[in-house]
């Protein structure tokens, strides 16, 4: 498993540019991919080659920035994955660039522009964007034409997401998913009540052992002694005053930039996707003569709500609210953005979705926040920084000190018992008790060889190192150990064999007509209200949770239900009553269009894109670079 910090690094990727990796993914491999060289590429896609060189370089920038993040080394499981999203990424980029190519997809110099000066905000100022181009040894050229790609990957993608449509019905069924509660009753038959007075013959179970010696096995186990050092304790050492704040203040101004917002309304007459010459005229035509009776003085707002395809907005006048230039589509924002006074409307845009005529009805300015509004946040900024800081810096100089020999756990622990814990055996998957459940820890403790120390590891509760005391490989126990387990496993399946009849004879007898609630003095008899697909339910496992959901919800109001086993007996459930607030629905309606219509062309994209990666042509090279372990 990986770390969600990992995900977070990855993250960025996809999709976008991320100034934090102008000098890895795309403009690296345009520049070095034309380089010479007769040796194989590490992929091929659709003819169009990736080196080795290429991926060196994206690596190291991808590698250096988790460093920089996790402020720890890196697993091999970790190095790993990382090398493989690099990788993915890279076939990802090539593979929707080609597409944007096919698509026939233009960028204008003016676009690429709009971008260098996003970028080059973030620098401050042009002299220091072009001393690190140059540090990087980034010819401003190839910058371009990287940017030139991604707005092209960017415009597909948003083709793409665009002709993902919902209708109303859609967005109705979908949100009775969501919402649709059930009002339930249920009756739970223990095995255990049966499993006490079974008698196991010894030879039938030591016969069970024979066929079923694997399911018994005890699992690789590890015991560490580790050192962990919380942040918190280090607040009371962490001194600001008013000068400070004051200078994070001055120093950091892009941190307290709130972007420019506007306020639009529009009419949007839509055009289908893929649609032809023909449905676009006429769309054309119609949204020129509401342009025309906007002209003789005609409401907008009542345009908008008699016209409008955008059936969301259109209830409202058209109201689009407040957004940022980044939340609407290109075309639709440049247009929004350079109005220049609320009131004024603008020519006919066209987008994706089809034709807009836009009002602009509010603005924000772009503006920076006032110290005495960001003030706290700043100091726990520079807490949250200080404290990790000399946390870090006493977990490295402790390991410096037992790697040097000068120092030991155990000395250690005589000043400090809090920090030093000694872990109990615990399995690969197996949360250790103390910690949050951290997969990394349980890595390096696997990873470790006796009376070695670990990494610096950053965890949630702090850094930590690790030295291992003892490790217990995995085994089949004996007959006698494992014994009483085997005894306990062979009288539960008897018992469970019992309980199964039980419940089907109940069964049929509250079909027959006896009441379910009868049966509470022989079993345990519940009932449950307002129960959602998303409900967590006491007493019903996380492996089991899913069965028992898709079960209760597939049940008619008034029905009951099969037998039901899941990890800890059988289930008997009577559907009591079905509740689906539809008053409650009219009122999120809106809102719960624009998630799950997010939702739905994120899904779209990516199973589009799995189509397209599986029709293209990708030679695999890689096992000629890389070990079989790495």
């Amino acid at each position: 498993m990986i770390l969600h910090d990992l995900r977070k690094i990855i993250k960025p990727l996809l999709w976008v540019i991320a100034i934090a990796f102008i000098a890895s993914l795309f403009f690296t491999y345009t520049r070095m991919s034309s380089r010479g060289g007769g040796e194989k590429p590490l992929v091929s896609v659709n003819g169009e080659n990736i080196s080795y060189l290429d991926f060196i370089q994206a690596y190291r920038n991808v590698y250096n920035r988790y460093i920089e993040n996790t402020g720890g080394n890196i697993s091999p499981e970790i190095e790993r994955y990382l090398k493989s999203q690099v990788l993915s990424q890279l076939v990802a980029n090539r593979l929707l660039y080609h597409e944007a190519k096919k698509a026939g997809i233009k960028v204008s110099q003016e676009e690429v522009n709009y971008q260098v000066e996003n970028i080059l905000r973030s620098f401050g100022s042009r002299e220091n964007f072009m001393r690190y181009l140059q540090y990087q040894r980034i010819k401003y050229p190839d910058l371009e034409e990287d940017i030139r790609r991604q707005i092209a990957i960017s415009k597909l993608t948003e083709i793409i997401k665009n002709s993902v449509v919902l209708t109303d019905q859609e967005v109705k069924d979908y949100w009775i998913l969501e919402n649709e509660k059930i009002d339930l009753a249920y009756l739970f038959l223990n095995p255990g009540k049966y499993a006490k007075d079974i008698k196991v013959d010894e030879k039938e179970a030591k016969d069970y052992y024979q066929k079923h010696k694997k399911e018994f096995e005890v699992p690789d186990k590890v015991q560490v002694s580790y050192i962990l050092i919380s942040p918190d304790e280090f607040k009371d050492k962490v001194k600001i005053n008013e000068k400070r704040l004051k200078d994070y203040y001055e120093e950091h101004p892009d941190e307290f930039e709130v972007e420019e917002e506007r306020r639009a309304s529009h009419i949007l007459i839509s055009v289908p996707p893929n649609a032809g010459e023909k449905v676009k005229e006429e769309a054309r035509k119609k949204i020129e003569e509401i342009k025309n009776k906007l002209k003789k003085g005609a409401s907008f707002s009542e345009l908008a709500r008699k016209y409008s395809d955008d059936e969301v907005s259109a209830k409202k006048g058209g109201d689009l609210g407040f957004f940022t230039y980044s939340t609407m589509t290109s075309n639709f924002s440049k247009a929004v953005f350079s109005l220049k006074k609320v009131g004024d409307i603008s020519d006919i845009v066209e987008t994706p979705y089809g034709f807009h005529i836009i009002k602009l009805t509010g603005i924000k300015p772009a503006h920076k926040k006032s110290f005495k509004e960001v003030k706290n946040e700043i100091r726990q900024k520079i807490i949250q920084t200080e404290t990790d800081k000399l946390a870090r810096e006493e977990i490295q100089r402790v390991r410096e000190e037992i790697e040097k020999g000068k120092l030991t756990f155990e000395k250690y622990a005589k000043n400090h018992p809090n920090r030093v814990k000694l872990s109990p055996f615990f399995s690969k998957y197996e949360p250790v008790k103390g910690l949050s459940w951290e997969p990394r820890f349980n890595d390096v403790a696997f990873s470790l060889k006796v009376g070695k120390i670990s990494p610096v590891l950053k965890l949630s509760e702090g850094y930590c190192i690790m030295m291992l005391k003892e490790k217990k490989p995995a085994y089949i126990p004996s007959w006698k150990e494992a014994k009483d387990k085997v005894m306990e496993r062979v009288s539960w399946e008897k018992a469970e064999k019992i309980t199964a009849q039980r419940a089907s004879d109940i069964v049929k007898e509250v079909r027959d007509g006896k009441a379910l609630p009868s049966f509470a003095k022989e079993w345990e008899y519940h009932t449950l209200n307002s129960i959602s697909r998303n409900s967590w339910i006491r007493g019903i496992s996380a492996q089991d949770r899913d069965r028992f959901i898709k079960t209760i919800f597939s049940l008619p109001e008034g029905k009951l239900s099969d037998p039901l086993l899941l990890s800890d007996g059988y289930y008997i459930v009577k559907i009591l009553k079905r509740k689906i607030p539809l008053a409650q629905f009219a009122k999120e309606k809106d809102k719960f269009y624009k998630e799950l219509l997010k939702r739905k062309k994120d899904e779209f994209l990516s199973s589009w894109f799995a189509k397209v990666r599986e029709k293209a042509k990708i030679v695999d090279n890689t096992s000629l670079f890389f070990p079989a372990s790495s």
